[in-house]
């Protein structure tokens, strides 16, 4: 009887070794902290929520080019290129300082199919993902379901 529960101890001691993990080689980039300066460079949309209407495909083919010390986004699309204006701010919203990035596209000529205006709007920083490769944005002010934008840095 005494083998038989030190031969289940010593199983259950191996088993817990092997099945734990270490948790502090693990790298959770879910948690990079939101900078100004991280939105310089070229981006793409992955991702455009318009009040529960998914509209990302329209703008495929825009490719924004961010500069934050300039307060200017560049958009590309099909050999054209139009300029844009940015701001960058922190803003209390219920009751916690937030980051918000505002876009505005209104003296801008759309240089694919997609509306630019569309996006003029002030976003919320959400979470910044992947190493600082991914921003998650939602619309500051909305009547009705917020607007939710993603974007992805394109490698230059």
């Amino acid at each position: 009887m005494i083998k038989t529960s030190k031969i289940l101890s010593l199983i259950t001691v191996v088993f817990l070794l092997f099945n734990c993990s270490n948790d502090d080689d693990s790298t959770d980039s879910s948690n990079t902290k939101f900078s100004p300066d991280l939105l310089d460079g070229t981006w793409r949309i992955s991702f455009f929520s318009d009040e529960n209407t998914q509209r990302t495909q329209e703008f495929n083919s825009y490719e924004f080019t961010f500069d934050y010390a300039e307060e200017t986004v560049q958009v590309k699309s099909d050999g054209s290129t139009e300029m844009g204006l940015l701001r960058v701010f922190q803003s209390v919203i219920n009751g916690s300082e937030n980051w918000v990035v505002e876009v505005d596209f209104s003296n801008t000529v759309n240089p694919g199919n997609a509306d630019l205006q569309d996006l003029n709007e002030e976003w919320i920083v959400k979470n910044v993902l992947n190493a600082a490769d991914k921003i998650e944005f939602e619309e500051r002010i909305s009547n009705n379901t917020p607007e939710i934008l993603h974007l992805e840095r394109l490698l230059n």
